[in-house]
């Protein structure tokens, strides 16, 4: 009698263990999937906290509110170019996010304007945004009173600014690249964020400007062809080190009079104006000898290196009789007090190594369906993408793709490739010929030549035979 009561207690102790674990949902975090067609914010609404959205491949025209917390959004090939997100309503934000512990990746996000972002993050925390491009919108990523977040790896450009951080602190912005905007990275009124291994080129006005900013850390990045390099104003005890600043139209880096305390070290200039540092207090541009390779392969830590486009820099020309890597005079900063004691002198100095687009096609023509193999014949890049249908949106990732053209008409193919140090592009002319056209497919077909010429010659051996 006690055995039986004994294992009726413990069948309801099993299942009453069995009802929580179901209740409290541990462990039973759902895979949502959103198929081309279907809406991405339906799938957010029903979502419910450690839940992960995984976005099939197409084109989604919408804006996405994100209020749950821990949630991951994510395109499903992770690749950008074929999950698209456009803003349907092009006066908000295509993602506006306003929760923590939030991801979103791999997604092309465009068409945000009005001073609107592709992403918008207001009072967030330990949130990413890695592996998208946000192309198109008035601000790229915009964070807001928001903390502790990661913008990683994105490429960000055709805006106003790429990067806009407005009183948010300690994020970290790396690995991306800000292209074609008017500011880089702007950042006003933010504390303690990390700038890093980012590559900031051909924006207009600015590659970084910090406006009252302080503690932050500039290190690695990479900021050429833009209107101004960096630029500190009014900000106090920021590292700007380990920096390639060439190139830039107006100066590689500016310091303003209210600018206090900042370390400028271990850099690389080549700009025709390098450096405009004024007389704020505590500034420095190098520090004691001390053993490390500095930025240009040399044996020491020190100052910064100073060239000029002209090859005429003061690194470039001053002598190091010692051969420690650094020059024998120390250099005066151009129209201020302040002086590099330990300019770096060259030691394997290495240019941008920039990718060469070029592809080939196995035909031009042809009447539809037209089937065209393309080929990849660049150079140096890391990423390739292709638009075949002349709007300007990738339709592939793919090395060597085969593109099946289904209407008449003349199409510009065009292959853009980069790398960390930028793009280019090549194009290339496709004309699928209506029906009634009288060229023949045949003829712009490859060996048609050869063909043509074996006919010959069998005409030429009956004639003679005859």
């Amino acid at each position: 009698m006690d055995g039986g009561i004994e294992i009726t207690r413990l069948i309801t102790l099993l299942l009453v263990f069995l009802i929580l674990v179901l209740s409290s949902g541990i462990g039973t975090a759902d895979e949502i999937f959103v198929q081309s067609g279907e809406s991405i914010q339906a799938a957010v609404n029903n979502a419910v906290s450690g839940d992960v959205i995984i976005v099939k491949p197409g084109t989604y025209t919408e804006n996405i509110n994100v209020t749950i917390h821990n949630l991951i959004i994510k395109s499903e090939s992770g690749n950008p170019a074929n999950t698209i997100i456009m803003a349907k309503d092009p006066a908000l934000d295509v993602f506006n996010i306003e929760s923590n512990k939030v991801t979103i990746s791999g997604f092309k996000i465009m068409e945000a304007n009005k001073d609107h972002a592709g992403v918008y993050m207001y009072k967030c925390k330990n949130c990413t945004v890695e592996n998208n491009r946000l192309i198109n919108n008035t601000i790229g990523v915009y964070l807001n009173t928001s903390d502790y977040n990661t913008i990683l790896g994105n490429l960000i450009g055709k805006g106003d600014k790429g990067i806009d951080i407005q009183q948010s602190n300690y994020n970290t912005i790396s690995e991306n690249r800000a292209s074609k905007n008017r500011y880089g990275i702007f950042a006003p009124n933010s504390e303690g964020n990390v700038f890093s291994n980012n590559t900031l080129s051909e924006n207009k006005d600015y590659g970084i400007l910090l406006s009252t900013g302080v503690g932050n850390t500039l290190s690695e990045n990479k900021a050429f062809n833009n209107g101004r390099g960096i630029h500190l104003g009014n900000s106090d005890n920021n590292k700007i080190s380990d920096n390639n600043i060439t190139s830039n139209e107006v100066y590689g880096l500016f310091v303003c009079p209210k600018s206090d305390e900042n370390s400028v070290l271990n850099n690389y200039f080549n700009n025709t104006v390098n450096a405009i540092p004024n007389n704020g207090t505590g500034n420095i541009y190098n520090i004691e000898k001390t053993p490390g390779t500095n930025i240009v392969g040399g044996p020491y830590l020190a100052g910064n290196y100073w060239a000029k486009p002209d090859g005429l820099g003061h690194s470039e020309i001053t002598p190091d009789a010692d051969g420690d890597g650094i020059a024998d005079k120390v250099y005066k900063l151009e129209n201020s007090d302040y002086v590099d004691r330990g300019p770096l002198v060259a030691a394997n100095i290495q240019e941008p190594v920039l990718p060469v687009a070029n592809f080939s096609a196995n035909v031009s023509s042809g009447r539809p369906p037209l089937s065209v193999q393309f080929t990849d014949l660049s150079e140096n890049e890391s990423e390739e993408n292709w638009d075949f249908e002349s709007d300007g949106n990738p339709d592939s990732a793919d090395e060597n793709p085969v593109h099946t053209f289904t209407a008449p008409g003349t199409y510009t193919v065009n292959l853009t490739v980069g790398n960390e140090n930028g793009t280019a592009s090549k194009s290339f002319i496709v004309n699928v010929m209506e029906e009634n056209e009288k060229q023949s497919v045949v003829t712009s077909l490859p060996g048609f030549k050869l063909i043509y010429g074996i006919f010959g010659l069998l005409a030429v051996y009956r004639y003679r035979k005859r």
